[in-house]
């Protein structure tokens, strides 16, 4: 199983990610930004994009490697990355349906409040930060999304956040 936590910048989706992997079967943690990094790494500062799913390559690269992951791993996928825009849910996530490829789609929701704690508060982020400019972005995005499991975060841990994920169907 694949299980793609995505949600706003901050919202604790790497933190959630390393608390679900021992409760899984196998689980490996695939993370796309480091995709993303080596894409936006090898191209001039003229083609930079302000985020990694504007890049087509770094979409088909993600899939690619996730439906060969998922055939040679015997074990589950966790992936930790923001989403923001519908056209990456069908390039990647489901594109890997349609082949067959079992993915659980996870939301982690936040709050306005919570996000700016969390990246501010504690010290994670300026707050002129990008990904602090870019939480309204995020609110939208979660809002829209109809494909996911939504999961609350806000005033929860990432072990009982981990737990209800484990225990989905």
């Amino acid at each position: 199983m694949i299980y793609w936590l995505n949600g706003a910048y901050g919202v604790g989706k790497t933190t959630v990610a390393n608390r679900l992997l021992p409760l899984l079967r196998n689980a490996h943690l695939f993370d796309p930004e480091l995709v993303g990094n080596g894409i936006r790494d090898n191209y001039p500062e003229a083609l930079f994009c302000e985020t990694y799913e504007e890049y087509p390559i770094w979409l088909e690269t993600n899939y690619r490697l996730l439906k060969d992951l998922h055939a040679r791993h015997d074990g589950d996928i966790v992936v930790p990355m923001t989403l923001l825009r519908e056209g990456s849910y069908t390039a990647i996530l489901e594109r890997l349906l349609r082949d067959g490829v079992p993915v659980r789609y996870i939301f982690l929701d936040g709050d306005a409040e919570t996000l700016q704690h969390r990246m501010v508060d504690l010290g994670r982020e300026e707050p002129d930060s990008w990904c602090v400019g870019h939480i309204p972005v995020c609110l939208a995005a979660q809002a829209a999304d109809t494909h996911a499991v939504h999961i609350s975060t806000v005033n929860r841990t990432p072990e009982d956040i981990a737990r209800e994920i484990a225990a989905l169907p």
